[in-house]
């Protein structure tokens, strides 16, 4: 069986791999773009990276944000 690209932490209760694909008994998931072997993870590789980096960055502002807020506060 394939393995899958999965960002998450929590791989316990995922049934559908990113790229859609239904995972069974046999499929693999990893964080490791290099031991991904599914075509359609790989074809999606740039998009999902950009998504990650996208959520990331949005995180960190809002970290920063609630930071200045805490320092007006105090």
């Amino acid at each position: 069986m394939k393995t899958h690209f999965a960002p998450f932490t929590d791989l316990e209760d995922i049934e559908q791999a990113p790229c859609g694909t239904w995972l069974g008994e046999s499929s693999e998931l990893s964080g490791d773009w290099t031991k991904v072997d599914c075509r359609r993870c790989n074809k999606r590789k740039s998009s999902t990276t950009k998504a990650i980096a996208a959520e990331e960055h949005a995180i960190v502002g809002q970290m920063g944000d609630m930071a200045a807020f805490m320092r007006a506060q105090a």
